[in-house]
């Protein structure tokens, strides 16, 4: 899999320019990086020292273009972890309260880069949690998208043959849908990510993938409230992490194909990106699966301050998980500290109630209170290993002086399916007859990497192409 070993090597020579600083002469000795300049930019004379040049000049566009951004707005998260990734590689010598400096990488040491990285992040962290490999992995694996438009490689002749060869090619489905009375897979909770601005209000650890950076959020138009609702459905946004999903039909994808989703689905911002791959997800008809999350954006609409004191997940539509298709298998492993608190329901209880961080029913304990005209995002986390449902929410709102408690439901529907089970355990993904495997499982740092289903079984040497 030559892509994947590229990219991983592009990852390793990001880390070198964060432990050296981005200096001409550092990048030279970075080829994965210097092999990454498209065609326009290749300079003549074609020398490894003219590419270092010309390679730094395209960072500093891209930290250009991220001060703007900011400048802009300054609570862009993607403007705010590019400057970061310029603090670590000692293009940014500012913070976001300074007037920017020449270009000119620092003397400063890594420490004080580090602590600077941190300074541009929204919440700012510790120079301590920037240095935590894991944090600076999702920080370059970020910045490593942004490079991916900046600075996509001309293919050559055989990749580029590959490229267009390479079609989405449905070759039939499966009428089968075994049961699945238990997960082939360990299932793992999951952790959000810190959002701005965001005060979670629930608990389902959700461990950031190793080198999984961004998480993509598919906006939905919230339903008009009623005059009468006390509390109004202000936003609704699908917040996938990594995140294993279904297609019912075969898909084959080639190299050049596989790229194409892998930048789309991993990229945080861009409307454009998060459009192509939410407009492929609803074309092939995928499904999420084992755990899906979304982030709703609630304001109070009454003149008193309401209490939210349930909410219920409703499923309908329920069926066996089915196998014959195609599995983007993407497990989120690891562990953050920093997590936000959300609530964690489980479709495959009798009936999902709200759970915090301990397993315990959320809104026994408390409730969540929104005066007029506040507003308050909630994360909630669903999780499935047995089953295939359609699912929606309602909040149960108490109103001062009412006698009876006012429903609010959020209209979308959504789906969750668990995977699929065969006759045989040794081999979990055989159900599938194409299997993509990505996210913690992935050698390529969270992207998808192809595998063949009745041979991968969760060990990284069973890892190969069919």
């Amino acid at each position: 899999m030559p892509s994947a070993d590229s990219d991983v090597e592009r990852m390793k020579e990001l880390e070198i320019l964060v432990g050296r600083q981005a200096t001409r002469s550092v990048i030279e000795g970075c080829p994965y990086l210097l092999d990454w300049l498209p065609a326009p930019r290749i300079p003549v004379p074609d020398t490894p020292g003219e590419r270092a040049r010309a390679f730094q000049l395209l960072l500093r566009e891209i930290v250009d273009q991220a001060q703007d951004a900011f400048n802009a707005n300054p609570q862009d998260p993607v403007a705010r972890s590019t400057l970061a990734v310029g603090a670590l590689f000692g293009l940014v010598t500012w913070g976001p309260k300074e007037t920017p400096d020449q270009y000119a990488p620092s003397a400063r040491s890594l420490e004080s880069r580090q602590a600077l990285a941190g300074d541009w992040m929204d919440p700012p962290v510790a120079g301590n949690t920037v240095r935590r490999r894991k944090y600076k992995t999702r920080l370059l694996a970020e910045f490593r998208h942004t490079l991916y438009d900046h600075a996509a490689p001309a293919p050559s002749t055989s990749s580029a043959q590959a490229s267009s060869a390479s079609r989405d090619r449905a070759v039939g489905e499966s009428a089968d849908q075994p049961q699945r009375d238990a997960a082939a897979v360990n299932g793992t909770h999951l952790r959000m990510p810190r959002t701005a601005r965001t005060r979670a209000v629930l608990a389902a650890v959700i461990a950031v993938a190793v080198g999984v950076a961004a998480v993509v959020a598919w906006q939905f138009r919230p339903p008009a409230d009623s005059d009468d609702d006390p509390v109004s459905v202000d936003d609704v946004a699908r917040v996938e992490q990594a995140g294993s999903f279904v297609l019912p039909q075969r898909l084959d994808l080639g190299p050049g194909r596989l790229d194409e989703i892998n930048h789309d689905k991993f990229w945080q911002g861009g409307a454009g990106h998060k459009a192509t791959f939410s407009s492929w997800f609803a074309e092939h008809k995928a499904v999420w699966a084992e755990d899906s999350a979304i982030n709703v954006t609630l304001s109070g609409a009454s003149d008193k301050t309401v209490r939210i004191t349930g909410i219920d997940l409703e499923k309908h539509d329920c069926r066996s998980p089915a196998g014959g298709g195609t599995l983007f298998y993407a497990p989120v492993g690891g562990s953050g500290e920093d997590e936000n608190i959300g609530l964690l329901f489980d479709m495959d209880a009798p009936q999902p109630t709200a759970q915090d961080e301990d397993g315990q029913d959320y809104f026994a304990r408390r409730t969540i209170t929104l005066k007029p005209g506040e507003a308050e995002t909630l994360s909630l986390f669903v999780r499935t290993r047995r089953q295939n449902c359609a699912y929606s929410y309602r909040l149960r709102v108490v109103v001062p002086g009412d006698s009876k408690p006012v429903w609010v439901t959020i209209q979308q529907d959504f789906r969750l399916t668990a995977l699929a089970t065969g006759a045989d355990p040794t081999h979990p993904y055989s159900p599938y007859r194409a299997l993509y495997v990505g996210g913690a499982a992935s050698p390529a740092q969270g992207a998808f990497v192809r595998a063949d289903p009745v041979v991968y079984n969760n060990d990284p040497a069973t890892l190969m192409e069919p």
